[in-house]
């Protein structure tokens, strides 16, 4: 579960900001929340960002996903290899000062906090505490890139330390040689963070792959898409791998050109969709449809569909951007209540998603602090992150009605000139 992450001197994002998923003491929607004897304050199940276009709202979840890709990857890195580096660019002061990240969450019951500064040359500073008695407790500290201080293990991480090249995180390297204290913080960034684009070309040979897996994965997606009204009573789905040389020559010369990167095979996708219908009498006949055939909305909630349900069932973060894109408001109603429903997320998953979708802004669907905006400082070009709570609007008010009149801001100022 995430707790909190801060983020500062990335892309658009200048100064700190912290994107919280503690709640508040606003006592709506208990349903959105999650409660463990671990904090002394409970989760939300999900939380949504909206911003004008270039506010920084995406770069908000690049910085989340930058962090995972740093975290899993750099151990492959070689001495003298680049540090992907995306300083503010906007003030020259930024440009040689360190990206900082700070992540808290939990893993097997227990609070970790991470945390990690660079620039495109090494590591700067980097830590991770844990609170495995509700107390914490450092793993590991390090300092001005070489300089360590360990408190466990103190033998064995030195060792660690001196394997260790300034420009590779101390935990992905510990982990890589086994030591098991970091480990666990590794696997949350690897098996508990989830983060694509909604028009992630591979989710739907992702759906695919679940809907394979096992009977039970198959009966949870087709519940979900009958469930979510789009008439589909039963499918089936298949990926077939076709040999390049197998495809007509004008077909093959054709995708050669689209695609010039394609190699020596093909993936071939098809997905049946059956449709139960009355006929006269009254009698139930059923139809199959090419997945082609379907509407738009029910193509993108089939591409999400296995996705959510993995994250629910093995308690993941799921971070979204753009989920609204061609989906129905209904449906992205739909799958935010997955979410918001500890009878259906009953491992605790928690959604973070960005959306333009204004019709979302209703206090049924989202709790106050579960709301949160982006706007760009105009007199610095920054990000500033905050959450609806830090307004109090009232339990009964229009949040859409304001946020579209500007009373939170994160809207775009559009001036009167005429461009014609």
């Amino acid at each position: 579960m995430l707790i909190e992450f801060n983020v500062q001197n990335f892309r658009s994002i200048k100064e700190e900001v912290t994107f919280s998923l503690v709640a508040s003491t606003d006592n709506s929607l208990d349903n959105n929340l999650i409660k463990t004897d671990l904090l002394r304050d409970n989760l939300l199940r999900s939380a949504v960002i909206y911003g004008a276009n270039a506010s920084g709202k995406s770069n908000v979840i690049l910085a989340f996903n930058f962090l995972k890709n740093f975290v899993e990857t750099a151990h492959t890195f070689q001495k003298g290899t680049k540090i992907n580096y995306f300083p503010f660019k906007l003030d020259k002061k930024c440009l040689s000062k360190p990206s900082k990240f700070k992540v808290v969450f939990i893993k097997n019951n227990i609070k970790y906090v991470y945390g990690i500064s660079h620039n495109s040359e090494k590591i700067i500073d980097e830590y991770l505490y844990y609170y495995p008695k509700g107390r914490r407790a450092l793993i590991f500290e390090r300092r001005d890139t070489n300089n360590y201080r360990f408190t466990i293990d103190k033998k064995e991480q030195k060792f660690i330390s001196e394997k260790t090249l300034d420009n590779i995180p101390y935990l992905s390297n510990s982990t890589q040689l086994n030591y098991k204290k970091t480990s666990e913080a590794f696997d949350w960034f690897k098996d508990n963070l989830g983060i694509v684009g909604a028009d992630h070309p591979r989710l739907i040979e992702y759906t695919i792959q679940k809907l394979n897996e096992d009977k039970k994965m198959k009966k949870f997606i087709l519940n979900a898409l009958i469930e979510a009204d789009l008439g589909i009573n039963d499918l089936s789905a298949s990926i077939e791998v076709v040999p390049m040389d197998e495809i007509p020559i004008p077909i093959r010369e054709r995708l050669k050109t689209m695609m010039p990167d394609i190699e020596g095979k093909l993936e071939k996708i098809d997905i049946k969709t059956i449709h139960k219908v009355l006929n006269e009498v009254g009698d139930e006949n059923y139809v199959e449809f090419d997945f082609g055939e379907e509407s738009e909305g029910t193509k993108k909630l089939f591409s999400l569909i296995g996705l959510w349900i993995d994250s629910l069932n093995n308690g993941r973060v799921l971070i979204v951007d753009e989920l609204d894109t061609k989906l129905h408001h209904l449906l992205n109603v739909f799958l935010i209540k997955l979410f918001n429903d500890p009878t259906q997320n009953k491992n605790n998953a928690q959604l973070i998603f960005t959306t333009h979708n204004t019709n979302l802004l209703d206090l049924d669907i989202f709790r106050r602090d579960q709301i949160w905006f982006t706007e760009k400082n105009h007199s610095k070009g920054s990000t500033d992150l905050y959450s609806l709570i830090e307004f109090r609007p009232r339990k009964d008010k229009n949040i859409q009605k304001g946020y579209l009149a500007g009373r939170y801001g994160a809207i775009p100022f559009i001036g009167d000139d005429r461009i014609f």
